[in-house]
């Protein structure tokens, strides 16, 4: 009995000891491990687009089990400035930066750098080669495919027939804006080439009041005008409205856009508006957490590579419903997203797609997606 009673404490020891081992190496290797917290501060949100652009990084981030603050600037790179260093002071793990203006926001850089905190930039770049990667679409690309569209369209319908000439109105975003500049330039990069094309500017701010005010003060003096390329969706909705309230006819006309929301979709199902680029918000702060998330656990060597091309089948962006809907159902939305080089950090660059009346009752558009309050 007494050689049964040892050899039992000494198999009870054991496994005691045994356990407290276990329980130690498990919190020592982190499969308790904190969660991370990640922060948002996005130039401004005054429309859907925006509006879920923003929502979709707390929805993933929720979803996904992890922390994180949102702000918005509200279109002032100085308030920008403010609560991004606040951010970083409050002890974020990784910061996510849509850029109200992309050499205003520099020193941003210079707090999260001193901090050891990474910075992703989506949708509007800050020009700083420590960024670790830019998500998004070219705002530059998006101008000229639309610019391309839109010469075809005055050289194939607007007479003289064979020549690319007319008068086009071109909706201007902010003054000093990343975005706007990027748009207004790839536009440019096409349309310049045709010296018969007269461009008249006016400035919308990227909202549609003050696009509609603009465009009628502009097309009340002169009411002849062959198209329209306008920066954003908000803006080509009040260019369009400004004909209508002047009794100009926008079906007669060819009218681009970048950005399909909710109301470029009904004018270009009412024929009002022709063709839209439009952009995968949904993804853009998902894919930067995603990253960033991969960064921290394992470094550089985590980012995508210069010159690779990443599709929905390499990296998963889900979660749960939202607003009833699979909000990253659509993966081909993004996908193929080709990597390359921006002001000397990484760009991955997404995929666009080209809104027609063909395609704008379809269920992967974001704007199809019923946003309460907007």
């Amino acid at each position: 009995m007494r050689t049964v009673k040892s050899k039992f404490s000494v198999t009870t020891l054991a496994f005691i000891v045994a356990l407290l081992m276990v329980t130690f190496c498990l919190s020592v290797t982190g499969i308790a491990a904190e969660k991370y917290k990640f922060g948002l501060d996005t130039k401004i949100v005054s429309n859907t687009w925006e509006w879920l652009f923003a929502k979709s990084f707390e929805w993933y981030c929720e979803d996904n089990d992890f922390d994180w603050i949102s702000n918005e600037a509200g279109g002032d790179p100085a308030v920008q400035l403010t609560q991004s260093k606040q951010m970083i002071q409050t002890g974020v793990d990784g910061l996510i930066i849509c850029a109200q203006d992309g050499d205003a926001t520099k020193p941003i850089m210079d707090w999260a750098n001193e901090a050891n905190i990474p910075v992703f930039t989506t949708d509007a770049d800050i020009n700083h080669p420590d960024v670790k990667m830019y998500i998004g679409y070219s705002g530059f690309l998006a101008g000229q495919k639309l610019g391309d569209m839109l010469a075809e369209y005055l050289k194939n319908e607007v007479e003289p027939v064979g020549k690319v000439a007319g008068r086009v109105l071109e909706m201007l975003g902010p003054l000093g804006g990343a975005s706007a500049i990027d748009r207004s330039e790839g536009f440019h990069s096409i349309i310049d080439k045709h010296p018969d094309v007269e461009v008249v500017q006016a400035l919308g701010e990227f909202q549609e009041t003050p696009a509609k005010v603009q465009a009628e003060a502009i097309l009340r003096k002169d009411p002849n005008i062959d198209a329209i390329f306008s920066a954003n969706g908000p803006m080509s909705s009040g260019a369009v409205e400004a004909m209508k309230d002047l009794g100009l006819d926008p079906t007669k006309i060819f009218v681009a856009t970048i950005d399909a929301n909710p109301a470029v979709l009904h004018k270009i199902r009412a024929g009002e508006i022709t063709v839209a680029v439009d952009q995968p918000c949904p993804f853009y702060n998902p894919i930067a957490v995603y990253y960033m998330e991969k960064y921290l656990e394992e470094g550089e060597s985590a980012l995508p590579k210069v010159g690779t091309t990443v599709t929905a089948d390499d990296i998963d962006i889900s979660g749960k419903t939202h607003l009833d809907t699979d909000i990253w159902a659509a993966k081909t939305a993004w996908s193929p997203a080709k990597i390359s080089e921006r002001e000397g950090h990484l760009w991955f660059q997404t995929s666009a797609l080209v809104v027609t009346k063909e395609n704008a009752d379809a269920q992967y558009l974001w704007a199809n997606i019923e946003v309460p309050g907007w």
